[in-house]
């Protein structure tokens, strides 16, 4: 994942986010309770079971799975107690950390944009997809403080002085809104396993039952459709496809709000990238299962067009590794690996060449659309009106798992010069995931990321509040340094949402074939 504008965004991932810590805050840890990888998740009786995770690859005393629910359990405990107390008005309230950096992204000098609610909506995002309960005292101090205490003021953004206090969901970024909507539809999907999520979604049982929470969805989902290719161009006009770090602001001269970046200017580069829109497809798409839908269903087909757009437009062939082509009986399939990038035509670092984290954004992106448009009822009337999409949608998804295959790594963000390297796995994980796929060519993504990412686990002894005792515990974390502040949230986030699967379930795949 590229570097974030310091000044305008918290990353992802998220995709999909930033930070910084005061005091310990207490929590209830009495109330945590991690569901471990082979435990049932909730949901009705007798709908499916978890799918093996692979051979044991882990060490010999120790077996994998065990490895895996070891780390997220541990994991989890340390992300939990790492709230801090953070006071812009009066009231005790949980957050995960501020963006701050020693270089404003893009150049130039001024006050870094601290965007606090990005890590704290991943946080409470991750903590529920590893199971801790929607009413644990810590998940609901920081559902309260995004919601009803934060306020951006010219304190932490740096902006002209006036002392206006800013509405969260009026000046968050989009990367921000993202990942809040991402945390609060996650406090009602308790269908976690997959035919139990899908058969759910399917029925349409999925609900936001608090009335307050389903409107607030329902805000960001509008602010957020309405923030594509913003401020330079109009979400109506031709070629606002995508999203980056488009945040609205309130003008100095009279406080009207509106679209003018003003002090902050545009995002460096481009107005949209393909991070930012993989971030908001992904919650975007997560609000639609609960029937909260974007505003014009043609948002779905404007993401294919901008995805599509910027995967390379040639790239070698590669053989399709499929075990139903064997023994010589068939012809093995052929594709051109074709990588995704972070922004079309930046010359700026690795901006504008192939990534392994950008190739996995652009894949995910094409299947949620397509699986979006195609059970729809607008949507197939959309694709009726234009004929071949799917088909360019399934070559854009096969040259992506060409070009993974072949620039195939277990851990390292491949081509990036910025690292995020737990981020590539993530996103390698929401699409193989989404496509219910175990093999990226021959290789098993996810026990091979999985052992990655636990030979990078750094122990951690902490105090944590057991009912009404205090008691020394080890947990672990993670920090690669690969990442921007706060580093070890960021990297701890993205490695529990990778082991614990947390996008498995979310459509059901239909491009491959079985492994």
């Amino acid at each position: 994942m590229p570097r974030p504008p310091l000044r305008v965004t918290f990353v992802l991932g998220l995709s999909v986010l930033a930070f910084l810590f005061a005091v310990a805050l207490p929590t209830g840890i009495g109330t945590l309770s991690v569901v471990h990888a082979e435990e049932d998740e909730g949901g009705e009786p007798g709908e499916g079971e978890e799918e093996p995770q692979g051979d044991d690859l882990g060490e010999a005393d120790v077996p994998f799975r065990e490895q895996v629910n070891q780390a997220i359990e541990k994991g989890t405990i340390w992300l939990h107690n790492k709230p801090q107390i953070f006071e812009i008005r009066s009231g005790e309230v949980a957050h995960w950390g501020l963006v701050k950096g020693s270089q404003i992204y893009g150049g130039g000098s001024g006050p870094q944009y601290r965007h606090p609610a990005g890590p704290t909506a991943l946080a409470l995002y991750t903590l529920l997809k590893c199971g801790v309960s929607p009413k644990d005292p810590t998940i609901e101090k920081g559902f309260r403080w995004l919601k009803d205490v934060h306020k951006i003021t010219p304190k932490w953004d740096g902006v002209d002085g006036q002392g206006f206090e800013w509405a969260h969901i009026e000046a968050v970024s989009s990367y921000e809104l993202s990942v809040m909507i991402l945390a609060y539809t996650a406090k009602y999907d308790q269908y976690k396993k997959t035919s139990k999520s899908r058969a759910v979604a399917k029925r349409k049982k999925l609900k936001i039952r608090n009335r307050e929470d389903r409107e607030f969805v329902i805000a960001m989902v509008e602010a957020l459709a309405s923030r594509r290719g913003q401020p330079e161009e109009s979400p109506t006009k031709e070629g606002s496809r995508g999203w980056r770090y488009n945040m609205p602001i309130v003008k100095k001269s009279n406080r009207n709000r509106n679209w003018t970046r003003g002090a902050h200017g545009s995002p460096p580069h481009a107005n949209q990238d393909l991070s930012s829109t993989q971030l908001a497809v992904l919650a975007l798409f997560s609000a639609h299962r609960f029937g909260i839908k974007v505003p014009d269903m043609n948002l779905w087909k404007d993401v294919v067009t901008f995805t599509l757009d910027h995967q390379e437009p040639d790239g070698p062939e590669h053989e399709r590794h499929d075990p139903v082509y064997k023994d010589g009986k068939y012809a093995k399939p052929k594709d051109k690996a074709r990588g995704f990038v972070y922004i079309k035509g930046s010359t700026d670092g690795s901006e504008g060449i192939a990534t392994g984290s950008m190739t996995a954004c652009g894949v995910t992106n094409l299947l949620i659309a397509r699986e979006v448009l195609e059970k729809d009822k607008k949507g197939k009337r959309i694709l009726k009106d234009n004929p071949g999409l799917i088909k360019q949608i399934e070559t854009g998804i096969w040259d992506g798992l060409a070009w993974l295959d072949r620039n195939w790594s277990p851990f390292t963000n491949k081509y990036s010069k910025y690292g995020y390297h737990i981020y590539y796995l993530y996103s390698l994980e929401r699409a193989m995931d989404i496509l219910g796929k175990r093999l990226v060519g021959t290789h098993l993504w996810y026990e091979e990321g999985a052992k990655a990412i636990l030979a990078r686990q750094q122990a951690h002894m902490m105090e944590v509040k057991i009912k009404r005792n205090t008691e020394l515990r080890e947990t672990v974390y993670w920090m690669t340094n690969a990442t921007h502040d706060p580093k070890d949230v960021l990297d701890t986030c993205f490695a529990l949402l990778f082991l614990k699967r947390a996008t498995k379930g979310l459509v059901p795949g239909g491009v491959v074939t079985g492994d």
